[in-house]
């Protein structure tokens, strides 16, 4: 083979190098030189017939040496680009210089097999005695374009990511990348980006805490650091970030991969735990009512009523007027202060609390009818009573109050039961009395019965009025939900 390149520089097909010291290399070492090159090498004429190639083009497209001699360079590509590479050639006879061929397009090869690979060829011009030679050096670009075709994936996926994603260099702090998610976080151009630090976006943070963290990262202190604190975008408002350092794994090859920061805006976070600790305070506060409110009435107003009945029980063994006049003033004077603690038991238990109106007012209702009863009924929620849609809460407040009415009117009970009652398919006012009860005539007669019906049918359910279990009567209005 030496033979064969010296042969061609003598013929002046080759041109031998002209620079000082050039006779020193004979043609075996220019031979080696060019065979040990990592590139196919090819030397073809103006006609595109190949005249030389080294042992890189033989592996690259799989023909022998003897085959590609005299080939056409046409023949090594795809049938579908020999045309176009024919103009190619004709236009770089025209104006041969260095350069790579086909900048900007996909360029392929075609091995002996039929199958074909990504290429990457550069041309340079070589004038001899036998006319214009031109030198092509051709890569395989499998690998790299494998690579290309991964990091784009990559890149998809981190640009769907609606966290942002920023990466920096180790020394310079500059943005190495940044995905869409960054973009839209801060407002910022990508390219805007790439020339900025976190420093840049990050108001609360100052190089020296950056440079600490990093350096405990780089040292394998930590393999994250999760910090909180707050981006400002290019339109000057401060988002409330968390922040997520991380350094990569070391390089085998002994480079210094960026290090990596991911940053979730938490704002809805932030106003989320805002609402729930609010939502808590007022549980809290409710239940500090209803516990004051049980306190007041389960004790105070207990004892006020045992004062009051202690001094009606003495009242009448005063012989002094003047004394019997006092304890009866102080009597009126502890009812009329038992009534005002109910009051306040009532607002208490009332409260404020979102959503808290179907009991609200079903507890207005009752506290109603406590003078013209006598006694205060007893009442009972169970279930999500707050729920209650606002047409069956229209329907339920004056039911109640209607057999409430027929209570005081017909029952003359000492004792009533209030209980109102939320399922998932059905709500019921149940209102139980130890009264005198209803006769088997008048089960269902009278206006307000017939009111308590309609009501119920109203909302396509039912009233049944009936005698209780121990006597009285028993109310019961039902109605489904949904």
């Amino acid at each position: 083979m030496a033979e064969e390149l010296q042969s061609r520089v003598r013929s002046g097909d080759v041109a031998a190098p002209n620079t000082p010291g050039a006779d020193e290399l004979d043609s075996a070492v220019l031979w080696g030189l060019v065979e040990a090159a990592p590139d196919g090498m090819v030397v073809a004429d103006e006609a595109g017939t190949i005249l030389l190639v080294n042992r890189q083009t033989e592996d690259l497209f799989g023909y022998k040496r003897d085959e590609l001699i005299g080939m056409s360079v046409e023949e090594l590509l795809p049938e579908q680009m020999r045309r176009a590479h024919r103009a190619h050639r004709t236009r770089y006879r025209a104006e041969p210089r260095t350069r790579p061929m086909g900048a900007g397009l996909s360029l392929l090869g075609k091995r002996r097999d039929g199958t074909t690979f990504p290429v990457e060829i550069s041309l340079s011009p070589m004038h001899s005695a036998s006319g214009l030679r031109v030198i092509a050096s051709v890569r395989d670009i499998s690998e790299r374009m494998a690579a290309e075709a991964y990091a784009r994936e990559v890149r998809l996926v981190l640009d769907g990511l609606k966290d942002a994603v920023f990466m920096f260099d180790r020394d310079s702090l500059v943005f190495t990348y940044v995905n869409h998610g960054a973009v839209e976080q801060v407002g910022y151009r990508r390219d805007e980006l790439l020339e900025m630090t976190p420093l840049h976006i990050a108001p609360h943070l100052t190089r020296d805490e950056l440079g600490r963290m990093l350096a405990e990262l780089e040292a394998g202190e930590a393999t994250s650091r999760t910090i909180n604190t707050v981006h400002r975008r290019r339109d000057g408002d401060d988002v409330p970030v968390e922040v997520v350092l991380q350094a990569p794994p070391p390089d085998p090859q002994g480079g210094r991969p960026p290090f990596v920061a991911l940053v979730r805006d938490i704002r809805e976070r932030l106003e989320t735990e805002a609402r729930l600790m609010e939502a808590e305070l007022a549980v809290a506060t409710l239940e500090d009512r209803e516990r004051i409110a049980r306190e007041l009435h389960d004790t105070v107003i207990q004892r006020l009523f045992a004062i009051g009945l202690g001094l009606q029980a003495t009242s009448g063994r005063f012989r002094d007027e003047l004394v019997a006049d006092r304890v009866s003033q102080a009597i009126e004077d502890l009812d009329q202060t038992i009534r005002e603690v109910r009051g306040a038991i009532f607002g208490l238990e009332t409260g404020h609390a979102p959503g808290a109106g179907a009991r609200r007012e079903v507890l207005r209702v009752v506290a109603e009818f406590e003078r013209a009863l006598g006694h205060r009924p007893r009442l009972s929620f169970e279930g999500a009573v707050e729920s209650l849609p606002p047409d069956v809460v229209a329907q339920l407040v004056p039911v109640l109050r209607e057999a409430l009415s027929n209570v005081v009117r017909h029952a003359a009970a000492t004792e009533v039961r209030v209980l109102v009652t939320v399922s998932g398919v059905e709500a019921e006012v149940r209102v139980e009395d130890n009264g005198v009860g209803l006769a088997a005539e008048e089960t269902g007669v009278g206006n307000g019965l017939r009111n308590l019906a309609a009501r119920a049918s109203a909302l396509g359910g039912r009233c049944e009025v009936g005698p209780g279990p121990g006597g009285g009567t028993v109310v019961a209005w039902r109605v489904p939900l949904g």
